[in-house]
Parts: structure tokens; C-alpha cells; sequence
């Protein structure tokens, strides 16, 4: 089973990956497309890092947010394979991808990664206001670099879009919620996903 955790800068997408992974003993992943490098290359993680900021400093020459979908979807496909034989939190998945670089001009690309497999067994959506979000990044990083660009504080049509494709995610709004009341929240969906994959395979 793959759950993968998705949403902007500063909805807490990571503390609540981190927390899940522990809590039900699963892999905790971040960029599936490090792990792909790491498998290809049979080389160590901190290898794996620098070959993908090599290739992401290639693509930010001329991107295009097709070659940018291409980029990262590929590394989903793969990790539904590897994840066939794990049980994995992923902190940022399909949605995340959706919500940087999904609109007219990439969306039949999206689709064509659905019907392969790309978005996994369930997604659990973090949300926050804008000013939130910021005062949560600048808390812990004034430097960070995501506070550079304004462009990711504004939502896409990415609900509009999961739900007509009848995707599998779970929202959670997490402003002036404490990091305890949004992983209580994630338990109760996690286990009603678990319990559903439990149903299914006794029905098989």
C-alpha cells in the first residue's frame, strides 16, 4: 500500500509523513525519484541526491511543465512497482505534482499517469491560508527559498480536477490545528484504508 501525503509549502505535509511512517511501520519516502536514481545507479542516497539536482538543474534551463511532469511522474510509475512488495507514506505524490504544474496545457499528460498508475492507493490532502502557510516556513527557515516564490501560494483547479477523476484523497484543513490534531485526523483515514484493503483481500 502507497498513502501519499500532498499539498503547498507549509501545510505540514512532512511532520505528518514522518508521524504516519512511525506510527504504522512504514516506508517513509521523500522525491520518489532520489530512490529511483538510488535503485538504477546502485549507489548511496547522498550520491542519488546529487545525480537529481544535477538533472534538476538541467531541467530549469528551458523548463517546460510538460518536460517537468514527465520528470517526476516517471519516478511514480516506478515507485508503484517498487511499492508492490513495501508499505509506504509518501510525503508529496501526485497531487503535490498536480498542484505545481497542472493546468490546460498538462493535463491530458496527468491523465495518461493515472490510467498507468501513478497516484497510488489513497492521498491525504493538507490545506492552509496563505499567511499561514508562510509563517510556518518562515519559522523554521527565514531563508527558505519557497518564500521566494509567491506563484505556489495560489491554488489550481487541483480539488476540481481529483474529484472528477474520482481520485482517492482525503482533505485536511490544518490552520489552527496543533500537529496532533491533524495526525488523529490521518489515523482515522489510514485505518479506514487499511480495514477497506483488508475487506478486499478476503473478498478475493
Amino acid at each position: 500500500m502507497i498513502i501519499t501525503v500532498d499539498g503547498y509549502d507549509g501545510t505540514g505535509k512532512t511532520t505528518l509523513a514522518k508521524s504516519l511512517a512511525k506510527k504504522y511501520g512504514f516506508i517513509y519516502l521523500d522525491k520518489p525519484i532520489i530512490k529511483m536514481m538510488q535503485c538504477q545507479k546502485e549507489c548511496s542516497f547522498e550520491e542519488a541526491v546529487l545525480l537529481v539536482k544535477e538533472a534538476e538543474a538541467k531541467l530549469r534551463i528551458n523548463p517546460s511543465k510538460r518536460q517537468i511532469t514527465k520528470f517526476y511522474c516517471d519516478a511514480l510509475l516506478w515507485l508503484k512497482q517498487f511499492g508492490e512488495k513495501h508499505n509506504i507514506i509518501l510525503d508529496r505524490g501526485f497531487l503535490t505534482m498536480y498542484a505545481v504544474v497542472g493546468d490546460n496545457e498538462t493535463e491530458d499528460l496527468f491523465d495518461q499517469y493515472i490510467k498507468a498508475g501513478a497516484f497510488f492507493d489513497a492521498s491525504i490532502y493538507l490545506t492552509a491560508k496563505d499567511e499561514e502557510r508562510v509563517n510556518r516556513i518562515y519559522g523554521k527557515n527565514p531563508n527558505d527559498p519557497d518564500l521566494k516564490h509567491p506563484v505556489k501560494w495560489h491554488d489550481n483547479n487541483l480539488e476540481s480536477y481529483a474529484t472528477s477523476r474520482n481520485l482517492n484523497y482525503y482533505k485536511i484543513n490544518t490552520d489552527n490545528k496543533t500537529p496532533e490534531q491533524v495526525f488523529d485526523q490521518a489515523v482515522k483515514i489510514v485505518n479506514k484504508e487499511l480495514e477497506q484493503k483488508r475487506d478486499n483481500e478476503l473478498s478475493i
